[in-house]
């Protein structure tokens, strides 16, 4: 290795912190992937040498760290080593608990006759003796001076003899005290040992030998059960049980196991089954398996370091410290971190106590409202919001070439990689030119002008900035108060008010309820709390009878009404809102389609119509690629359908289905399962429309028609035919010959006139038809025509 003197440092970056070496090189603190696995260079050096490479604004690499690809490549090399060793010593110890090797060789005190000379001295200081006394007999004296031949299952501590004392010739040592003596020597070999690692390291030392010689399970809690590898959301206690056991052993290669980092990096655990795999047997808590394994088993568990350990007993909801018994997990970790906190932060102002320093923090930002100061101008504000804003708006970010501001310095760094040329460019602000694209990028972190931090006349372009929910809420809620827009809910067939989720057969009794009962519309109300800001969420709203409700203006649409408030009353609406809007004109049998003005009765029909026509549906299922609007829609459909395990079988032919209302559907039809029984005769039948068409044509009971007392089994067939045969409604108009019809589906087969195309062909003369029942009746022609030849 050359001198330090030798070494010339220039002015340029790229220079390695391990060798001192010039060229272009990756940063320490950066994580970079290698053979399918993430590389820290700086964790590495500090994990396998405990060796933290400082940082400093000032050199040739600046606030930079870098290292070469030789110096990484010795790194990794050491590394791998390291874990080698430790995988050697693992399986070594886990061989001799089960009871692999009959006899486990240490060094005992060196036993010589009264004159030894200097080789036999030597020779007994390398001799190796068992752990148990051998046995020569009761005649045979015992000799020390030919120890027997053996092979060593254990690597000799060539530490511990360094650290012996000089025997002393006329000294005869005594077998029971070597034995002694060698005792000593292993835990200062272990402690030794034990201060080559970090305390991350012993922490996640401790958590691989709970998890993996103990029945304990980690878990995560994200408002639902978490594996602690995986991360994957499980329903129940056991599902995550089986589900975190198939996940094998616990290795130091586990993501989870690496994010432990820090004494209050807490670690969930479930203490329902504390029993040993070794051994299997069975304790009370985490105490005693931690005392089992030390002792029983010689497990290197190190209690000196801190582990935020949270034992949790998931079975039967228990609290362990007090014993009270809880109905969800939810409950019990808010009782243990208000009634039995480990941590105690304790409040300043009113001494209350918590179990996590966030929560400390929120209740200062809460009940004593604590003051935010900005470091950069020192002013202070009394909410963190009023803080942000002012983070955002005074101290600005200026591009170093066109001298546009941004909020953030991250969009000003995307803006000078997308739309500027950085080869040969100049900074604005001092003048300096640079060669390379990197090098500008590193040059313009650092060179921002000092006198446009806090300038009021900065504009700030932040064409990403989305407005906030509570923004959209606003918003929506001035929208409906300003204007005769009413908003409401569609489910299973009926209407349903947006405020009080009243539930109307009819459009008009939905429009009388929310004009009497609702009249303003308040941002606290349920259905205004938005939960996700996507595209596909949208309130539905009756523009039928839109209107200004400030200068009673009528509009014309959602769209017109926006520019009429914009225009007229000087209102911020936001054009974003407008996305989660969407326009209906509700009118009883005559609902009209916003899109393509296509005319539906139903409407249940328009909204599967819009759905399908006029909907981009992105949202696209991965096991039966259906598509869908909203990601809930996506989200039920895949739960409902391809998540559900088959659990309802079939006990007369075994078929497995999915809910118990299928289950019940294939029993009546396939099985005739008769359940559905008339209340005039107790006959019974396999579905309910069966039963009313029963009860219309024996006993004369169903829905009967005013003008010819006709009796129908459904009440929308006596509807129909009322307005069909005797009110004579034609609502459908035909766009090419102006005839009127009474649905859509009539319209359409009118329409195949107009359009001419005979899809409908014969196989025996190949004549094409227009409509399908002109096929049949010539179908029939031929039938008859070959029964005729056939009698002659």
């Amino acid at each position: 290795m050359m001198e330090f003197d030798d070494i010339v440092v220039k002015e340029n970056p790229g220079l390695c912190r391990c060798c001192l070496s010039e060229g272009c090189y990756k940063d320490l603190g950066s994580e970079y992937t290698w053979m399918n696995e993430n590389e820290v260079y700086a964790d590495m050096l500090l994990e396998c040498f405990d060796i933290s490479i400082s940082q400093i604004n000032e050199g040739p690499n600046g606030p930079n760290r870098l290292i070469c690809e030789v110096c990484i490549t010795r790194l990794r090399d050491a590394c791998n080593f390291k874990k080698q060793v430790f995988e050697c010593e693992k399986k070594f110890i886990d061989m001799v608990a089960r009871g692999e090797f009959r006899k486990v060789l240490i060094y005992q005190a060196h036993m010589k006759s009264e004159e030894v000379g200097p080789e036999d001295e030597i020779q007994a200081d390398e001799s190796e003796y068992l752990e148990e006394d051998p046995d020569f007999g009761d005649d045979e004296p015992l000799k020390r001076e030919e120890p027997q031949p053996t092979v060593s299952a254990e690597p000799l501590q060539i530490k511990g003899k360094r650290g012996r004392p000089k025997k002393q010739p006329d000294a005869k040592p005594e077998k029971k005290k070597s034995n002694t003596d060698d005792k000593k020597t292993k835990p200062v070999a272990k402690g030794t040992r034990g201060k080559m690692y970090s305390a991350n390291y012993n922490r996640r030392k401790n958590l691989i030998i709970l998890f993996n010689n103990t029945t304990l399970i980690p878990f995560k809690w994200r408002m639902k059960y978490m594996c602690f590898y995986c991360g994957r959301s499980l329903d129940d206690y056991s599902e995550l049980r089986e589900h975190t056991i198939d996940h094998g052993i616990c290795t130091e290669n586990d993501r989870a196991i690496r994010l432990v980092k820090a004494p209050d990096s807490e670690v969930k655990i479930d203490v329902s089954d504390v029993t040993c795999r070794l051994c299997d047997k069975m304790l009370s808590n985490m105490d005693d398996i931690i005392d089992h394994l030390v002792s029983n088993h010689r497990k290197s568990y190190d209690r000196e370091v801190q582990l935020a350990i949270a034992p949790y007993s998931l079975r039967d909801l228990k609290c362990l410290s007090c014993s009270e018994n809880f109905r969800h997990f939810r409950a019990l970790i808010v009782h243990v971190n208000r009634a039995h906190p480990n941590n105690c932060f304790v409040c300043r102002d009113c001494e209350l106590k918590f179990n996590k320093k966030r929560d400390l923090d929120r209740h200062y930002r809460v009940h004593h409202r604590k003051r935010f100061k900005c470091p950069k101008c020192l002013d202070d504000f009394s909410t963190y919001t009023d803080y942000q804003r002012h983070r955002s708006n005074a101290h600005v970010s200026t591009c170093n070439i066109c001298f546009k501001a941004f909020s953030t310095s991250t969009k000003r760094l995307v803006h000078m990689k997308t739309d500027h040329d950085l080869d040969l460019a100049e900074c604005g602000f001092c003048k300096k030119i640079m060669t390379t694209r990197q090098g500008f990028l590193r040059h313009a972190t650092q060179c921002t002008p000092k006198y446009e931090l806090k300038s009021p006349q900065v504009v700030v372009v932040d064409d990403d900035k989305k407005p906030s929910i509570k923004e959209i809420r606003k918003e929506i809620a001035n929208i409906f108060n300003m204007s005769t827009a009413m908003p409401f809910k569609f489910f299973m067939t009926k209407f349903r008010c947006f405020y009080c989720s009243e539930d109307f057969q009819k459009c008009d009794l939905l429009k009388k309820h929310t004009l009497a009962e609702h009249p303003y519309c308040d941002v606290s109300i349920k259905s205004m709390r938005l939960r996700h800001r996507y595209e596909g969420l949208q309130i539905k709203v009756d523009t039928s009878a839109l209107a200004c409700k400030l200068c009673f203006e009528p509009v014309d649409s959602m769209s017109s009404l926006f520019d009429h408030l914009k225009s007229e009353h000087k209102s911020s609406c936001d054009e974003s809102v407008a996305a989660h809007i969407q326009g209906f004109k509700l009118m009883e049998d005559n609902y009209v389609c916003p899109y393509c003005d296509e005319v539906f009765r139903y409407f249940s029909v328009l909204l599967k119509h819009v759905s399908v026509r006029h909907t981009d549906n992105k949202y696209i299922c991965v096991y039966c690629g259906k598509s869908f609007r909203t990601n809930p829609n996506l989200r039920s459909h895949v739960i409902g359908r391809h998540d559900n395990p088959s659990r309802e079988k079939c006990e007369k032919c075994g078929l497995v289905l999915k809910s118990k209302n299928t289950l019940r559907l294939h029993t009546r039809k396939v099985h005739c399962n008769k359940r559905v029984e008339c209340t005039e005769c107790q006959e019974t039948f396999t579905t309910n429309y069966s039963m009313y068409v029963h009860k219309r044509d024996v006993h004369g009971i169903g829905h009967k028609c005013d003008y010819c007392l006709k009796i129908f089994a459904k009440n929308s067939a006596m509807v129909n035919h009322m307005r069909r045969a005797h009110l004579k409604e034609k609502n459908v108009q035909c766009s090419v010959c102006f005839e009127s019809f009474f649905d859509v589906q009539r319209l359409k087969t009118h329409m195949v006139k107009h359009a001419g195309k005979r899809n409908y062909q014969c196989d025996v003369c190949g004549k094409r038809f227009l409509w399908k029942k002109n096929l049949r009746g010539h179908v029939v022609s031929h039938n008859k025509n070959s029964q005729r030849t056939l009698i002659t």
